[in-house]
């Protein structure tokens, strides 16, 4: 139905017009003509595309180009990876597997979590706000703010999505990078403050906006429906890969949840006991933020001094540094492009940019140099635990301190840029 404003406009009929502006008008004319609802007959698309069982070791010079994402993935074998083929997964499965996530999960117009009569799940996902009125609402603001990035089944894979760089997030295999919750066992879940904080404030240097203005009950949703797509995506990345890798035999399924007392080893039995594990593992990482340790009070020339341990933490490979610099080489200025888990290529982050894509809060640093970013191929920091506390903090000290010349020690700003650096205002303190 055309807008009132619209049905008095009237453009020349010789009159050309750029096809931007023509888009942008058709938008105007149209919006409101379609119901902001998904069609009762959209569902959610049984997996196609390669799942990435082994991410290449070896470094890239180059990333690929736009547009190529599929086709990159494509030639991972040929580089020392490994993939698998859902398309390979026999018929019969297929459609046993669609027809347990739809049981579980339902359609992106009635998004749900479970079944009905289901204590425990029912339970976890009341604890975790993913009931059914939220996941509705949810689905609605994925649907206008979300999925041209992050497609419909939150592959990554949305109309934009292969044309930016980094790639949106693909939630199919409930791996997210910026954690900030205590390691348990062998899975790293994102605390719900995780994902709303990186709604709340975008991710710098990514297509990734703040979404702050839908304010704090809209995020709220949005946070419950990729926790959806999440926990759904998982689930058949696990079961497709158990298939191919085991000759088909659902019974191989279930050593990956090992308590589970299935009633039949059925894809049915397997989604429902997963489902369960997944949401108790979401629970447990939720339940509380890894506690930094206290942060030490410096006079100036402690700072200094803080700064140059951590610049040691970074730089040097010793048994008793952390050796970051193995990665970020000259400190991430030059690029050294790596596979992540979902086999696209990432850089370490040039920490001489400013630009700190988990946040920049001091906090926010802290909890990437305890953690690391499970999914890529930065790794957790070691140290014996009563020192700890106080070297990550010499280094984040260091990589706050590493952009502005200025606030480094004198002869450590001579090693990272040398005598080329003019202009600086330098504290005899630090010389």
């Amino acid at each position: 139905m055309m807008p009132e404003a619209a049905k008095s406009f009237h453009l020349p009929a010789k009159l050309l017009l750029p096809p931007f502006f023509l888009s942008a008008l058709a938008f105007w004319f149209c919006s409101g003509c379609s119901s902001p609802e998904y069609s009762a007959d959209v569902v959610y698309p049984f997996r196609p595309d390669l799942i990435v069982d082994e991410a290449p070791k070896q470094n890239q010079e180059r990333l690929h180009g736009p547009g190529q994402m599929d086709k990159s993935i494509a030639r991972l074998g040929e580089l020392g990876g490994k993939t698998l083929d859902p398309k390979l997964l026999p018929a019969i499965l297929r459609e046993e597997l669609d027809q347990a996530l739809g049981k579980y999960f339902g359609t992106p117009g009635a998004p749900r979590v479970g079944q009905s009569g289901q204590k425990e799940i029912a339970s976890l996902v009341k604890a975790m706000n993913l009931e059914g009125a939220a996941l509705r609402e949810g689905s609605l603001l994925y649907r206008r703010n979300c999925l041209h990035c992050h497609g419909l089944s939150g592959d990554g894979r949305g109309t934009t999505g292969p044309w930016v760089n980094p790639h949106p997030r693909d939630f199919r295999q409930g791996k997210f990078k910026f954690i900030s919750s205590s390691p348990t066992g062998n899975k790293n879940k994102p605390r719900r403050e995780d994902l709303l904080r990186s709604l709340r404030q975008g991710i710098e240097g990514t297509s990734m906006p703040s979404f702050n203005l839908l304010g704090e009950k809209a995020m709220e949703e949005v946070t419950s429906y990729v926790l959806h797509l999440s926990l759904r995506g998982e689930i058949e990345f696990e079961a497709i890969r158990g298939l191919l890798k085991n000759k088909n035999k659902v019974s191989e399924l279930f050593e990956i949840i090992p308590d589970a007392e299935p009633e039949k080893e059925t894809l049915d039995e397997f989604v429902k006991h997963y489902l369960a594990d997944l949401l108790r593992a979401y629970q447990k990482a939720d339940q509380k933020a890894l506690e930094p340790a206290p942060y030490p009070k410096y006079s100036d020339e402690e700072f200094a001094e803080s700064i140059r341990r951590g610049y040691h933490l970074f730089s040097s490979a010793a048994s008793d540094a952390f050796g970051c610099v193995s990665c970020h080489q000259d400190f991430g200025r030059q690029p050294l492009y790596q596979y992540d888990e979902w086999g696209t290529l990432v850089r370490p982050s040039n920490l001489t940019m400013s630009v700190y894509r988990g946040g920049r809060r001091p906090i926010d640093l802290y909890w990437r140099i305890k953690r690391g970013i499970p999914p890529s191929k930065m790794p957790a920091v070691t140290a014996p635990a009563d020192e700890e506390g106080k070297k990550i903090w010499d280094m984040v000290n260091f990589i706050e301190a590493l952009p502005f010349p200025g606030m480094l020690p004198e002869e450590i700003r001579m090693r990272v840029y040398s005598r080329a650096v003019r202009g600086i205002a330098v504290n005899s303190k630090n010389k």
